[in-house]
């Protein structure tokens, strides 16, 4: 909060320095300053787990928090200025801030947060914890460096090899309280259930914290988070932003928004130039409609503006460059997209989002599971109209496996990383590329 207070009135001065403007009312930017404040506030108590910060974490995920701050905020601030029709508030202060403001969250996302922990561990000795690590040695010397890494705040006064030396629970236990301690890391699986057990009780009545790392991305190559199901805890990989309900609102509610506007506004118009076309080169149906794989694997029809002559012989072939199966105007309805623009009907109907996957055959997806493992989390998701695969380039014919590798890499990112600057990048993205379309666009 303090270095967003600290940017807004620096991007007000500058705003005012740069126009030379004379009076201000500033009480006009106090309001907008509280409301940023606020929303900031309000993002880190709704931030999913994922995303909270911890020294080791903070450098991966960063961007994707500094991000989420940044559309929070600067959407309340815009809502704000549009519902109170504010005149005072200058264009110029708004757009410095934007810029300024992201660049500073990032940056207090990636380094302040560990300046101030390393800082706080050095300055001040007695916020350290000391720390005993017990266990085999080859893993007290693994885990060691891993701990220095991603915490500045444990002072590491102690290792206990379990393997050098025989001992019983009880011995444990004196070895615990020999000398005072804040903190206990164990390995669950190289010490017997009984001894864990008494340690951890030895935590409660000494009043030190133990730590039990299980090692699981180590052992297994991901990562998981513990839940609860019922009665039982159970670990599972880490849950999609989009399987979130909060999240799945949003995003729902930007897709009946913007498909709305793009029905009623730009659709009527150019399903009245894509029948003039289809009368000059290929009369037939305007749309075409063919059975695609959605979320949950589940199928559903997909509509688009028909780009290929009413006679196809191999509707499941996908088209390849030069393919005979597209008349002339129908090159162009492809590279430009204007092909896919009846799919926002899908968005309103529920089977599509404005931004996802795109959508393939269940035949394709046969195929392509056995290409790419992780191919499957797409369906975490909807597909979508346009996708994070399709604007950086890869989009068209499947020549070979490295293809769509590289499609379903950036699919799962987009899914697991998903947050509404990503959409709104996306978008904008796509517009681009209907006016610029890539080589790959046939």
């Amino acid at each position: 909060m303090a270095v967003i207070s600290a940017v807004y009135w620096l991007a007000f001065l500058l705003s005012f320095v740069a126009a030379e403007r004379g009076v201000v009312d500033v009480l006009s930017y106090v309001k907008y300053w509280l409301v940023a404040i606020v929303t900031i506030a309000l993002e880190a108590l709704s931030r999913p787990n994922h995303l909270r910060p911890t020294p080791g974490r903070m450098r991966h995920i960063a961007l994707s928090v500094a991000r989420r701050q940044w559309v929070w905020m600067l959407s309340s601030m815009t809502i704000l200025l549009v519902f109170s029709r504010d005149l005072e508030i200058s264009r110029a202060f708004i757009g410095i801030f934007a810029v300024m403001a992201l660049l500073a969250l990032f940056a207090s996302n990636r380094f302040l947060i560990r300046w101030l922990s390393t800082f706080c561990a050095t300055q001040f000795s007695r916020l350290r914890l000391r720390t005993l690590i017990l266990g085999p040695e080859h893993w007290c010397e693994s885990i060691i460096p891993e701990i220095k890494t991603i915490h500045s705040m444990l002072d590491i006064t102690r290792v206990e090899a379990t393997d050098k030396k025989e001992r019983n629970t009880a011995e444990y236990a004196r070895l615990v309280a020999e000398q005072p301690i804040d903190l206990l890391i164990m390995p669950p699986r190289h010490l017997p259930d009984a001894t864990v057990i008494d340690l951890l009780r030895c935590g409660d009545r000494f009043g030190f914290r133990c730590w039990l790392p299980v090692e699981l991305t180590r052992t297994y190559g991901r990562r998981f988070e513990l839940q609860k199901v019922g009665c039982l805890d159970v670990l599972s990989p880490p849950v999609e932003p989009l399987e979130n309900t909060s999240n799945q609102f949003i995003k729902r509610s930007f897709d009946v928004v913007f498909a709305s506007f793009v029905v009623v506004t730009i659709l009527p118009v150019l399903c009245l130039v894509v029948s003039l076309i289809h009368r000059m080169y290929s009369p037939g149906p305007l749309l075409f409609k063919q059975s695609r794989v959605g979320r949950n694997g589940l199928p559903f029809q997909v509509y688009k503006f028909r780009s290929m002559h009413v006679k196809n012989p191999d509707e499941t072939q996908q088209a390849t460059k030069g393919d005979l199966r597209i008349f002339k105007g129908g090159n162009f309805l492809r590279k430009s997209s204007i092909d896919e623009m009846p799919q926002f009907l899908n968005v309103l109907m529920g089977d599509m989002s404005v931004v996802g996957p795109r959508p393939h055959m269940e035949q394709h997806d046969f195929e392509f599971r056995e290409i790419f493992e992780r191919y499957g989390v797409r369906r975490y998701v909807k597909p979508g109209v346009t996708g994070l695969a399709q604007v950086k380039g890869f989009r068209g014919e499947i020549c070979k496996p490295q293809d769509l590798r590289n499609r379903a890499r950036l699919d799962n990112f987009y899914v697991t990383h998903w947050d509404v600057a990503m959409d709104l990048g996306i978008v904008a993205m796509t517009g681009i590329s209907m006016i610029k379309p890539p080589k790959t666009a046939y």
